[in-house]
């Protein structure tokens, strides 16, 4: 904005020289006594304000609060294992990612939803997975499946048992998946836990760090399971065969309805198990059918199956629920700090100015310009000194963003040019070259109390004719205002 200011004054410099050139040739052709002929103001206006005025508060946009709303940890550089795991504290979150063409571990193969600790006390950081236990004694005299060390004393496994007793699951721990509840470990259902003991070998890279994004796959949502009853207290993604919940025929664990919101692109597989009649997980040979529409909120139908070797076909079938409930975020990168009233001519190029570096975005998708309310009507009513600029967005289902809030130094008002005694006409040959005096014969005032005065005058003159002079004054903001004087040349 520093050097946009200037750019009005400098486009006038070719027409105040055609001004210039147009004074010599009519100081040839003027004749009579010597009088002030008149003298003329020049300024803009760019009408009222027209937006939609927000009257609430708001917030100040941070500068690259998008990539912070956004963070994903760091990227991890192959290691030469298969898989490396990411943790997001905040969001109980875990992505297993797989090594992308970039040579890091960028390609997202599944999410799973878990628990980390209570009170932040999971620690933050890039770790090697160590050794294993199918079982593991755990804090309070509890018990683990799947246990694989993140380091020290933190660990994956699944939610806590009573006892070494797959029948003896705590259930209201496990209906507690997504939150953070536990003592520090990272707690999984049995089939994510054992995933990751079964297919992450020691050395396996995990990052654990805090984030309001769910990364790329989404957050997955847990069964809620009763206690007692037919099925006891086992974990129903359990994939050992005496599992009630399951039956003697290939089985679909982890099909639950999901509610995901608008432009999330969720992967409808995520935390989705397929196993053979014998408990041997078959996923990859499972099929899907069903489309949903990330774009457009509603209810879709997913069917998952798998056909093991005896043909007998299982089944499950799941519904995604597209929503829009989350507000849209408006970031903010202020790049216009100054606007003068040369710097616009219009309202349209006013707000064009104001919406740059300005964005909104509605989950993972960026909104258009159009969805953007710019309330620049203080600029309108004061015209000068530092004025609030309000940004709000709104989607298509109607839910608005918080305001945002800019301040920009504002001079709507161009400088005010006279002469400092209107009866002056009359100059002096020994006068009308002098710079400094024919300065000294006018005076100009900006609300900014700064500004700056030329001259531009012709370079010949013919005795006993009109000699026109165009002052020009100049504020800090680049608003300009002119001041034509027709004087007669006395000897």
């Amino acid at each position: 904005m520093k050097h946009k200011k200037y750019k009005f004054f400098l486009a006038d410099v070719p027409l105040m020289l055609f001004v210039g050139v147009l004074v010599i040739m009519l100081a040839d052709n003027y004749d009579g006594k010597a009088t002030m002929v008149g003298y003329q103001v020049e300024s803009q206006e760019l009408g009222e304000y027209t937006g939609d005025v927000i009257r609430d508060g708001g917030t100040t946009g941070a500068l690259n609060q998008q990539e912070k709303d956004f963070y994903n940890g760091s990227d991890i550089r192959d290691n030469g294992m298969p898989y490396s795991i990411k943790v997001n504290k905040t969001q109980n979150v875990v992505t297993i990612y797989k090594v992308g063409d970039d040579g890091c571990y960028s390609v997202p193969v599944k999410a799973m939803i878990c628990s980390v600790g209570e009170t932040g006390n999971t620690p933050e950081g890039v770790f090697e997975l160590g050794a294993r236990e199918e079982w593991l004694a755990l804090e309070n005299d509890v018990y683990g499946q799947y246990a694989t060390v993140i380091t020290g004393s933190f660990l994956f496994h699944s939610v806590p048992y009573f006892t070494q007793d797959k029948s003896d699951l705590e259930i209201e721990e496990y209906n507690k998946l997504g939150k953070s509840v536990s003592a520090g470990c990272v707690r999984l259902s049995v089939i994510d836990a054992k995933w990751i003991y079964d297919n992450c070998g020691e050395g396996t890279l995990v990052e654990i760090f805090e984030s309001d994004y769910e990364g790329p796959l989404g957050k997955p949502v847990a069964a809620v399971i009763s206690s007692g009853g037919s099925v006891g207290n086992w974990d129903p993604t359990d994939p050992d065969r005496e599992n009630p919940y399951m039956a003697n025929i290939p089985m679909i664990l982890g099909a639950y309805d999901r509610e995901v919101e608008r432009y999330s692109h969720f992967d409808v597989t995520s935390g989705v198990v397929a196993l053979d009649s014998q408990g041997n997980e078959v996923t990859g040979s499972m099929q899907v059918e069903g489309e949903v529409d990330w774009d457009t909120c509603g209810i879709y139908k997913i069917t998952y199956s798998v056909t093991d070797e005896t043909g007998i076909t299982g089944a499950a079938t799941a519904n995604i629920i597209v929503k829009d409930e989350q507000p849209p975020v408006i970031y903010a990168e202020q790049k216009v700090h100054s606007i003068g009233v040369y710097d616009v001519t219009s309202v349209d190029e006013l707000c064009e100015m104001l919406l740059q570096n300005v964005v909104a975005y509605d989950g993972n998708q960026q909104l258009p310009h159009d969805s953007i309310i710019v309330d620049y009507s203080e600029i309108m009513n004061k015209g000068y000194g530092k004025c609030h600029v309000k940004y709000r967005a709104k989607d298509t289902e109607g839910n608005e963003s918080d305001v945002v809030v800019l301040t920009i130094d504002v001079d709507m008002e161009a400088p005010i040019i006279k002469l400092s005694n209107e009866q002056q006409g009359e100059i002096r040959v020994s006068n009308m070259k002098n710079d400094d005096y024919l300065l000294s014969l006018v005076e100009a005032t900006d609300n900014s109390g700064r500004v700056d005065v030329t001259v531009s005058r012709p370079l010949t003159y013919t005795s006993g004719e009109p000699y026109i002079v165009m002052y020009c004054a100049k504020d800090d903001f680049g608003n300009v205002s002119t001041l034509s004087v027709t004087y007669y040349i006395k000897e």
